[in-house]
């Protein structure tokens, strides 16, 4: 039976798939897949425009997957955020004030 990944590693792997989809890579394909199906200049571009702006959202959406999957596994995992542990940080420094104090 295959492991089951937690999802933060779903997400982990969704972005780094899409990381190594360089713009450059993205705009060889669409000149290859243009000059293939013999679309002329305007053609041409527009279909690597297209490309390239699809290869943004999809970046896009993927970020915002990886952080939503990412807020999940540390709420599932209990791990405390940054803004706990600077109110802790705070309360202790307070409380060595208090202390040095007496």
């Amino acid at each position: 039976m295959a492991q089951q990944r937690n999802p933060f590693q779903e997400g982990l792997y969704a972005g780094l798939g899409m990381a190594l989809r360089t713009k450059e890579r993205v705009e060889e394909y669409a000149k290859k897949i243009a000059s293939e199906h013999q679309m002329n200049e305007e053609e041409g571009k527009r279909f690597m425009d297209d490309m390239v702006k699809e290869s943004k959202e999809t970046r896009t959406r993927l970020d915002e997957i990886v952080e939503q999957r990412f807020q999940a596994f540390i709420e599932e995992t209990g791990l405390p955020k940054k803004e706990d542990i600077d109110k802790l940080t705070k309360k202790i420094t307070d409380l060595e004030k208090k202390l040095e104090q007496k």
